[in-house]
């Protein structure tokens, strides 16, 4: 995996873990805000919406927040820029959208937390790995992914969780060419079960 690549892997995975323990911060609000409604900001938007409220403060549209707030936004709306998320059109005046890399990050953090929301089926996930030395970016890769579901190691390079592992998870590993070093075992008993419980919290 190119080392850029890879930076951006950790990016994603480390965007999805603040959003997944502290909810929406201003970043993950641009991100999504710019995701649903695109690059068009007109001051009819309704403030009501959340989005459109805070597309508001970042444009100085009809807002009376504080300018200590305005700049907060537009703070991280550099951020997002430096980091290739977000680019400002250069053909309408203070107007932003999502670059490529912004737009996966949303879909990342959604397809993810879709599978957290949802009730436990009350069946364990086994994931078994041996990734080949030359690949290691990879191991961490596949770490990174399985703490952002909340397993826990039990061995080396087993790990246990409730969550299903998500699907275009399981496509890059295929995508990559390591599906042949990856299992994914899902169970309805396992000893020592109450401990396995209490382990993953």
């Amino acid at each position: 995996m190119p080392k850029t690549e890879y930076f951006f892997q950790r990016k994603k995975r480390s965007f999805a873990q603040r959003f997944f323990t502290k909810g929406l911060n201003t970043s993950s609000s641009i991100l999504f805000s710019l995701h649903e409604s695109g690059e068009d900001f007109l001051e009819s938007l309704p403030s009501s919406y959340p989005g459109f409220a805070l597309m508001k403060v970042m444009f100085g549209v009809g807002s009376k927040k504080s300018k200590f707030e305005k700049e907060i936004v537009r703070t991280n709306v550099s951020r997002l820029i430096k980091q290739g998320l977000v680019a400002k059109n250069p053909k309408k005046q203070k107007t932003y959208f999502l670059t490529d890399k912004g737009k996966e990050i949303v879909l990342y953090i959604r397809d993810r937390y879709s599978i957290l929301k949802e009730p436990w089926d009350g069946k364990l996930r086994i994931v078994v790995f041996d990734i080949p030395e030359k690949r290691r970016y990879w191991r961490i890769v596949i770490r990174q992914e399985l703490l952002l579901f909340q397993y826990e190691q039990i061995q080396k390079s087993v790990y246990i969780g409730k969550f299903p592992i998500a699907k275009l998870f399981c496509e890059e590993i295929e995508k990559a060419g390591l599906g042949k070093n990856i299992f994914i075992f899902t169970v309805d008993e396992a000893d020592r079960k109450e401990y396995i419980l209490k382990l993953l919290g």
